[in-house]
Order: structure tokens, then C-alpha cells, then sequence
């Protein structure tokens, strides 16, 4: 979750998926949301972070050193690390890398879990120079999400962005869908979206806690030009963070 001038954004949001997270790996979470809220702005202050990333973990003790988990507790760790805002709409450059996300049957996406981001690891790390990250893509070249972010297409006044079958369907992702384009008059649409079609929209952006809202400039060939729709995005974002709704 960020953190905005002190007062965490989306905190509910987070916690909730914290919950579901953990329950859908099978694992207890050892406090409850309020005693949480309240450990996540203790650290702040003791920390003194006014702008910064808090990442809570679920993990398991040492009982059992297989991963069976037999025996063992759950535990909470909350970890911050200072973080300032982005003032200006910036633009990534993405690739589609060789590697595909499985099928959900293969793995739990409506969880978030560090087993996602062993795949995103990897194809981060073999990216061709200058490119800032990569673009995913399912077995059947159905389109999924950036290595850690949600991914939105633009064509006309539609928002167009993958169904979360193969990806995190993302807070950020669902205040953009369902907070911010009903009040820019845009339409939201959640479909299946294939490779092929990336050449026929009008623009992109990648969007979620860390990376807030970005510009997508360009995926392999496809360039994007800059897009007011994106910007329009970025400064009602933008807004809603400072705000600290």
C-alpha cells in the first residue's frame, strides 16, 4: 500500500485482500484489521514517512522446514520503505517476453502471493536494454498485465483492460475502472484482449500501488502516442491520493 502525506491509501482495500490473500493459501492472519491499521500507522510514525511503500507479509514459522507447513503458525510483518509520489505523468516502454503466465488452474491469481513474481522476476531481468518492463501474455496470447501492474487500453472514450484470469485483479485498476471513469464520462470494459489487437487501440497505461499511473509509450512495434485521456487519468489519480480518500 502507499502512504500520502501520513494517511495510507486504500487501507480497508488492502487489508481486505490481505484476508482473502491469506485465506485463500490456506493461512490464519494472527490479528484483526483494526489491530493491523493500527500497527501500519504506528510505523509510519515511528518512521517518521510521510510518502512511503508499506508491504504487509503473511509467512509461516520455521516449524516445519518443508513447504508443507505442518505445524506451524502464521505470522504478520509489515515493511516500509520511503517512497515519493510521481508529480508528472511518466511513460514505459514494455516488450512481450518468452515466457507466459500459466493458467489459473496452475496457479491461485485471485490471491496475491510471492509465487506470481518468481515468473515476473525473470522475465523482468532477460528485458532488452532500454526497456522498462514487460508485457505478459497467456498460453493462448491472451493479454495479462506488466510484470507487477495492471494494463489498460484506451480506444475512443472505452477503457478496455484484460479479465483477472490470469493476472491480480489490482486495487488501483479497480479505482480507475469504477471510481474515476464514471466521473471522465468513460465507458469500462473487462474482456478477454489478444495480442493482435494491440496495434487497434489508441493508447495504454499501467496502473497500481507502486507504479501509480503510467503512460504506456510503446509495446514491441506498437508505438502509442501521448494520450489525453491517460493524462486525465493521472491528475484524477493523482487527486484522489493527496486527498487521501
Amino acid at each position: 500500500m502507499r502512504v500520502y502525506d501520513g494517511i495510507p491509501f486504500k487501507l480497508d482495500e488492502h487489508l481486505k485482500r490481505l484476508y482473502k490473500s491469506a485465506s485463500v493459501m490456506g493461512l490464519t492472519v494472527a490479528h484483526s484489521i483494526d489491530e493491523l491499521k493500527e500497527a501500519t500507522f504506528n510505523l509510519i510514525k515511528l518512521n517518521g514517512l510521510d510518502e512511503c511503500y508499506i508491504k504487509p507479509l503473511v509467512y509461516l514459522d520455521d516449524s516445519d522446514i518443508s513447504f508443507m507447513g505442518r505445524g506451524c503458525r502464521s505470522h504478520v510483518a509489515l515493511l516500509a520503505s520511503e517512497m515519493k509520489s510521481n508529480s508528472e505523468l511518466r511513460g514505459v516502454s514494455l516488450e512481450i517476453p518468452a515466457w507466459r503466465r500459466p493458467s489459473s488452474k496452475c496457479h491461485p491469481y485471485n490471491a496475491k502471493t510471492s509465487s506470481t513474481y518468481a515468473l515476473s522476476y525473470l522475465a523482468y531481468r532477460a528485458r532488452s536494454p532500454g526497456v522498462d518492463d514487460v508485457l505478459f501474455l497467456n498460453e493462448g496470447s491472451l493479454v495479462c498485465e506488466s510484470s507487477g501492474s495492471n494494463v489498460v487500453f484506451i480506444r475512443g472514450s472505452e477503457l478496455v483492460t484484460p479479465r483477472a484470469d490470469n493476472c491480480l485483479a489490482g486495487i488501483t485498476r479497480a479505482t480507475i475502472l469504477y471510481e474515476l471513469a464514471p466521473a471522465l464520462n468513460l465507458k469500462s470494459t473487462v474482456r478477454d484482449i489478444h495480442v493482435d489487437e494491440l496495434p487497434l487501440f489508441d493508447g495504454a497505461l499501467l496502473c497500481g500501488t507502486a507504479v501509480e499511473v503510467a503512460q504506456v509509450n510503446k509495446i514491441d512495434s506498437v508505438i502509442y502516442p501521448g494520450n489525453s485521456i491517460v493524462e486525465s487519468i493521472f491528475q484524477s489519480y493523482r487527486g484522489l491520493t493527496i486527498a487521501g480518500h
